[in-house]
């Protein structure tokens, strides 16, 4: 007999010690739970936080775009200028060579005329004064033998002179030829140059802005994801907390009905101690807002002078199943006890509660203080007693 009731005892100890285990455990689970919710919304506010600064890295990315489009569009209008000077020298340039064909053309003939003089003049000679003067036949003669030799002179100076200008018009065509066409090549160099410049410019902000946008669709799946993650652990969190709330719930009413079951019955003691007048009993009475009515009254009225704030006491051994302020149906702030055997007292219409829901209260603690909350006409305790949930006359549980 005596191993039985060690065993019986080790078997309680266990469970007791189980019990609270199980408890912490599910503590633990919990709190593992809220502290990975609370490391994916850091995760998810860093996403958010890459992302904004993403989205400024390409806003700035658009605008330096504006400024290379401001580039590119003064690059094309001087693109547009060097074409179109360019086909001003090219045209200047084809004249030029045009004219040099035409200033060598020049030349050359000139260069055959004074050749074909001076081989003349080497055949027959260059005629002297002398000459002129033997084969002349009269003075007359003489004279225009010599203006003929004049003009004759005249004329090769003038041609001499004439290839002389011809050959420096063809060197200076020949010059201004090669200065245009110097110019033209350091046009065409600079329009290459130009868009060069453009085409890298356009490349550089192509690979930034692809990449700028690669990393924000990498943030926004990485946000997404965790996301999705944070609502699943929160409906975890939230299904962890509504079953410890129930397992509470459940413990809370185990305690009340042990509790309930250590209770002894017995007489009860008077609510308020000091203040012994019943101005209201129980039953039929007429209604204290209009007396024209009847109404039942489910308890008694405890009132008297100077009974504000007087203390209420437990009327019996029991534990607090409410606490409540408010209207409460016209009870006003009014505290329910639960008794052994199925009996409940109610003290409605307190100024002030001084016990918890919960609470554990002994026969005559005081539990709160008389007032006139709810629907009341003055100062009193109202005092109730049920049993199995039914009102019942307090006058009977009450000592007079």
């Amino acid at each position: 007999m005596r191993g039985i009731i060690k065993k019986i005892i080790l078997v309680i100890m266990i469970a007791v010690m189980f019990v609270p285990a199980l408890s912490i455990i599910a503590q633990v689970n919990l709190q593992e739970l809220r502290n990975n919710h609370t490391a994916l919304q850091r995760n998810i506010n860093e996403a958010r936080r890459n992302i904004a600064d993403t989205n400024r890295q390409i806003t700035e990315a658009e605008r330096e775009m504006d400024r290379i489009d401001e580039e590119m569009m003064q690059l094309l209008e001087d693109m547009l200028i060097l074409d179109t000077d360019i086909a001003i020298v090219r045209e200047r340039y084809d004249q030029a060579i045009l004219e040099l064909e035409n200033a060598r053309a020049y030349r050359d003939s000139q260069e055959v005329i004074v050749h074909d003089r001076l081989r003349a003049l080497h055949e027959r000679g260059q005629p002297n004064l002398m000459d002129v003067l033997v084969q002349s036949t009269s003075v007359r003669d003489f004279m225009l033998r010599m203006e003929w030799m004049t003009q004759i002179a005249r004329q090769d100076q003038q041609m001499l002179k004439r290839l002389e200008e011809a050959n420096e018009r063809y060197l200076d065509i020949v010059e201004d030829a090669a200065r245009l066409e110097n110019t033209l090549t350091s046009l065409m160099i600079e329009l290459e140059r130009n868009a060069a410049e453009l085409e890298l410019l356009m490349e550089q902000w192509q690979e930034r802005h692809d990449a700028l946008m690669v990393n924000r669709q990498t943030f926004e799946e990485m946000l997404a994801a965790d996301q999705a993650q944070e609502r699943t652990v929160a409906q975890q969190i939230a299904r962890e907390e509504a079953r410890l709330e129930a397992e509470r719930q459940a413990r809370i009413q185990r305690e009340m009905a042990e509790r309930a079951a250590r209770l002894t019955g017995g007489s009860m003691l008077w609510p308020v101690p000091g203040f012994w007048n019943i101005s209201s009993g129980y039953g039929n009475r007429p209604n204290p807002f209009n007396r024209r009515q009847t109404q039942f009254h489910t308890g008694v009225d405890i009132a008297g002078s100077g009974i504000m704030g007087a203390e209420v006491v437990a009327a019996q051994h029991g534990f607090v199943i409410s606490a409540t302020t408010g209207w409460n149906g016209g009870y006003g702030t009014v505290i329910i006890l639960q008794h052994a055997n199925n009996y409940e007292t109610r003290y409605a219409h307190l100024s002030r509660m001084l016990v918890r829901e919960g609470q554990e209260v002994h026969a005559g603690q005081v539990i709160g203080l008389v007032g006139s909350s709810g629907n009341s006409t003055g100062p009193h305790l109202h005092f109730e007693v049920r049993r199995n949930g039914n009102h019942v006359n307090p006058i009977g549980y009450l000592p007079r």
